[in-house]
């Protein structure tokens, strides 16, 4: 079985953390995923701890984790830098996924052995390994479909910036490579909201495929509130018909609203 210490490296190694640090959120996540492939249980792990999961992670030999004000910790290998705030834009920086939901996304960009799923009493995608009752399944998605994306948005850009941007995508890791460079050069906001349309029209497609309708929830994330009468008003549309008849609030529904505000 996987221990701590080699799935923390792993994953990092895996997002590319020896070069550029990571938000601890996003380590989080990924090592929950990896973690219940390799039957490990990140999350009991850390709560059997006594402490929190930066400072486990700041316990494994050759990585470092970085204190932001006012922002997650970021955590990398041994000799990545601290990423900049806002690849050159002032602000805070777009969510890889854009304005939507994290599943929707994961479902149609990740390139994966196991296919993802739709469950319609949940409302959410998940990896078919994972999904329990009716499902309807997603098209696998393919690296070479994914670099076709990056190479039509490419065709868009002045030509100074096409041929650093093609460059990256003949490297041994051209996805990652990409999203570095197109953040080096002040071009995530941009990819990310041309990324997010074309995913629209990939999820819009399937969804006529397989008679399934569109939830405005996919299409939207959610921004945390510290208002309750606003935090319930966000979590209704995650709620189906007979849930809202029964005025019932499943832990499905509040999980699928952590899952939006974590991201």
């Amino acid at each position: 079985m996987t221990d701590w210490e080699t799935l923390t490296k792993e994953v990092l190694q895996e997002l590319d953390a020896k070069q550029v640090m990571i938000p601890g959120a996003k380590l989080r996540e990924h090592m929950v995923r990896a973690g219940y492939s390799a039957g490990f249980d990140v999350a009991g792990h850390v709560a059997n701890s006594g402490t929190s999961f930066s400072r486990l992670v700041a316990a494994v030999t050759g990585v470092n984790v970085k204190s932001r004000p006012g922002s997650d910790v970021v955590i990398g290998l041994d000799g990545a830098r601290i990423p900049d705030r806002a690849a050159g834009h002032g602000g805070q920086a777009k969510s890889r996924s854009g304005g939507l939901r994290s599943d929707v996304y994961q479902a149609f960009t990740r390139v994966a052995k196991i296919p993802f799923v739709y469950l319609p009493g949940k409302d959410r995608f998940v990896p078919e390994d994972r999904a329990e009752g009716a499902r309807i399944e997603v098209n696998s998605q393919t690296l070479e479909r994914l670099i076709s994306y990056r190479k039509e948005f490419i065709g868009t850009l002045p030509p100074e910036d096409q041929k650093p941007l093609r460059d990256s995508l003949i490297s041994t890791n051209p996805l990652s490579d990409f999203r570095r460079e197109v953040t080096t050069r002040g071009l995530l906001d941009k990819w990310v909201s041309a990324q997010e349309a074309k995913i629209k029209e990939q999820v819009i497609q399937w969804s006529g495929e397989h008679n399934v309708t569109p939830r405005d929830t996919w299409f939207r994330r959610l921004h945390v509130s510290k208002s309750p009468h606003r935090t319930l008003a966000l979590l209704t549309p995650f709620l189906n018909d007979d849930e809202i008849r029964d005025l019932r609030v499943p832990v499905r529904a509040v999980e699928g609203m952590l899952d939006d505000l974590q991201k």
